[in-house]
């Protein structure tokens, strides 16, 4: 394979995870561990909101590689999180990520469960110390059954995806296709845009549009993503969100961020709207190293009988 190329596509087909152990590599083969642990906890007032309480997770994944020609390479990846959150001694188990592909000259192809196309364009904004705040433009995350192909070219990267239908029901369907992209220009801007449609029922088709950009100048970096889906939420439900953070680096330890959510529901029977989401996050990260960080956020909620909340949490990667 080229090593050009695969330096490039490989990164976009693994992200999100902070740094990784080589285990072994040898004749071609590779195996990467990676890991996080997040010990969190959620304050809230009188009326407590559902995250409420303990928020604490182990996560633990591998990343395999496999040559198989100068120009064909196999991958895989397995992700696996603990949730304690309910009960240290009964947590709940769940598989982030479980996917195999295969990458060549023309791309890198994928299937299994992983993130679909559109999350290259969520991630721009999806940047919350804490593991409690931010995603709300709506599903631009990961699901099972998902086939995908990414590519890079120079500062473009272009996702699709397709979700194949396993729902049983004859007259449902949670098939959808996704397709995405992102520009980096060499001064620190990024842009990015997405598109994803589907057919819950045969009664209505569903699509959501979202266009995002960020900035990075120095220690600030800003941010901006605008969602609209049509009943992509919900039958009978149009969706408009936007999402905006800035961050800024006071050391090489510390750094502080605002970010504001919001996310406004329209039926469109009755044309009624009711805010969803309407969050403005506080928040300040200390790193003591690359792998532990501690994190502070603070919520102030505008959605009508909803308090405020604070969340606190340590976490240390792998």
């Amino acid at each position: 394979m080229k090593k050009s190329l695969l330096a490039l596509v490989l990164p976009s087909l693994f992200a999100s995870t902070v740094g990784a152990v080589e285990v072994y590599n040898n004749d071609g083969q590779a195996v990467d561990l990676y890991g996080r642990a997040y010990a969190g906890h959620d304050f809230s007032g009188e009326g407590k909101n559902a995250n409420y309480g303990n928020d604490s997770y182990i996560r633990l994944g591998a990343k395999l590689k496999s040559d198989i020609s100068d120009s064909l390479s196999a991958f895989a990846r397995y992700e696996l999180q603990y949730d304690l959150k309910d009960s240290e001694t009964s947590p709940t188990t769940k598989t982030r990520l479980a996917y195999i592909g295969l990458d060549s000259d023309v791309g890198a192809f994928s299937f299994g469960r992983q993130y679909n196309a559109l999350t290259i364009a969520s991630d721009l904004t999806d940047v919350a110390y804490t593991n409690a705040y931010g995603g709300n433009l709506g599903n631009t995350s990961r699901d099972n059954s998902t086939l995908k192909y990414s590519n890079k070219f120079a500062g473009l990267q272009l996702d699709a995806s397709y979700r194949l239908d396993d729902n049983q029901s004859d007259v449902e369907s949670d098939a959808e296709y996704s397709l995405a992209a992102t520009y980096k220009l060499d001064f620190g801007l990024t842009l990015a845009a997405g598109f994803s449609a589907k057919s819950p029922t045969d009664d209505y088709d569903a699509s959501l549009f979202l266009v995002g950009a960020s900035y990075k100048t120095g220690p600030m970096r800003v941010a901006a993503t605008f969602a609209q889906g049509a009943e992509f939420e919900d039958q009978n439900t149009d969706h408009t969100a936007y999402e905006l953070s800035a961050e800024y680096k006071i050391t090489k330890q510390l750094r502080a961020q605002v970010l504001y959510n919001v996310q406004e529901l329209e039926d469109t029977t009755t044309s009624v709207t009711t805010d969803a989401v309407d969050d403005l996050v506080f928040g300040v990260r200390y790193d003591f190293n690359k792998s532990l960080r501690t994190v502070a956020e603070y919520r102030i909620n505008g959605v009508e009988g909803k308090d405020d909340d604070f969340h606190l949490a340590a976490r240390y990667s792998f």
